[in-house]
């Protein structure tokens, strides 16, 4: 999609938190789930696993899968 990177390094740029970054591009439109992934791609390593709420890992289908996935990578 034309101009999706630069929007979504726009959003992490301007965005100092997890949700607001996921929830602002949700907001805006257009190609809105690649530059949601993108986001909170960069924003989570930002923030750390922290960074996302719980409600938002109960409802993520494999979030514990995901986590330990990641705990790996860290150590």
């Amino acid at each position: 999609m034309p101009k999706a990177f630069q929007s979504a390094l726009h959003g992490v740029l301007t965005c100092d938190d997890y949700v607001t970054g996921v929830r602002s591009t949700f907001r805006a439109g257009g190609c809105n789930a690649s530059r949601s992934s993108f986001i909170g791609a960069c924003l989570g390593a930002k923030g750390g696993l922290g960074a996302i709420p719980e409600t938002w890992q109960e409802k993520t289908m494999c979030f514990s899968q995901a986590k330990q996935y990641a705990e790996k990578i860290i150590s």
